[in-house]
């Protein structure tokens, strides 16, 4: 039986956070209710709490997160493909499936682009309602407490080294900032079959994590120039980078590591200016382009790759919160005292 209150995260204002009961909502035509069991800890939660992303109108209250995973536990009329007790993992982005950029399988870049816990309510809360075609089903077996950090940091790096940067068996690749993206983009790119995996990072604990997925580990603190180091290290041999910070020095050093044809993918988000070599774009043929959360096609994908085991959860997760800690997970976050991502544990 579906409670008509509910428990959840909801945000009133800047830093204005009240766990509170609210109206459970109820599944539309097309929709699917889905219990929720847990939330990775992004840090685009921190920076809506904190209202740090400017906006004209900004939705208060809000019901903020959105990386996550649950249960079905009820389907609006015409939901198709799912039944009640199905285990789903949950797109932070999807689209409206009718503008162009849907069409063209991108509706991640939708024109009417819908982001959980940021244009609409998310998942920091005991029950969350979406279009049932936006659900992806996972078999029995997976663990969701840790799986749902796959909605948003694993589907993210997935999309941006399959298709924006298009990683290669064989290949070596170099991973900028090892949090909770650059941990899982480790991680994805050893099992798209990347053949050295380098890990760039100023904290020793975050090192020794990516060193547990087998990447070959650089501290940048205090060097200058460190693409020397990495080009030596390498052999010169570094195709791919993936700048998972946002800094405008780590994506200049990726540009500058990545051999002649090399391909660098930007994930971290930042407003400063970046200078870069534009004679490296036409005389050694190398490319950079942002890649922003993922296409929901590839969902399945992701869920294959789960249930195949191929992701570390033991390194990728490091620290549980309850959802009345979410405040404190925050500043943990804030503080540095999290390693790769946590999660956010839904009480029901």
């Amino acid at each position: 039986m579906v409670p008509e209150k509910m428990m959840a995260a909801v945000l009133h204002g800047p830093k204005e956070l009240k766990i509170e009961d609210v109206d459970t909502p109820r599944p539309g035509a097309g929709d699917v209710l889905v219990e929720v069991a847990a939330n990775g800890l992004c840090h685009t939660d921190v920076t809506y709490y904190e209202a740090k992303i400017p906006e004209k109108a900004r939705m208060y209250p809000l019901i903020l997160g959105h990386e996550a995973a649950g249960t079905v536990v009820a389907l609006g009329d015409g939901a198709a493909g799912l039944a009640e007790g199905d285990h789903v993992l949950l797109p932070p982005v999807y689209g409206c499936g009718e503008c162009d950029y849907c069409q063209a399988g991108l509706d991640n870049l939708c024109r009417k682009s819908v982001f959980l816990g940021a244009s609409r309510h998310g998942t920091y809360a005991q029950y969350v309602t979406i279009p049932a075609k936006f659900a992806f089903k996972m078999a029995p077996s997976v663990d969701m407490e840790r799986a749902c950090v796959a909605a948003d940091s694993v589907s993210t790096v997935y999309y941006a080294l399959k298709e924006r940067v298009g990683v290669r068996p064989g290949d070596s690749v170099a991973v900028f900032g090892c949090g909770g993206l650059g941990l899982a983009a480790l991680n994805v790119a050893r099992e798209l079959g990347a053949a050295k995996l380098y890990a760039v990072d100023v904290r020793d604990d975050s090192l020794e994590a990516a060193a547990r997925l087998g990447a070959e580990t650089v501290n940048s603190k205090g060097k200058e120039k460190l693409f020397k180091e990495l080009k030596t290290l390498s052999n010169a041999g570094i195709r791919i980078a993936l700048d998972c910070v946002g800094f405008a020095a780590t994506i200049s050093e990726a540009f500058a590591t990545v051999c002649k044809g090399g391909e660098v993918g930007v994930i971290g988000f930042t407003l400063d200016k970046v200078e870069l070599r534009t004679g490296n774009f036409m005389g050694l043929q190398k490319r950079i382009g942002g890649s922003w959360a993922c296409p929901t096609r590839l969902y399945p994908e992701v869920v294959t790759m789960i249930e195949k085991g191929g992701l570390d959860f033991d390194v990728l997760v490091s620290k549980f919160y309850d959802l009345e800690q979410v405040e404190t997970a925050f500043a943990d976050l804030e503080a540095g005292k999290i390693v790769g991502r946590a999660v956010i544990r839904i009480p029901h």
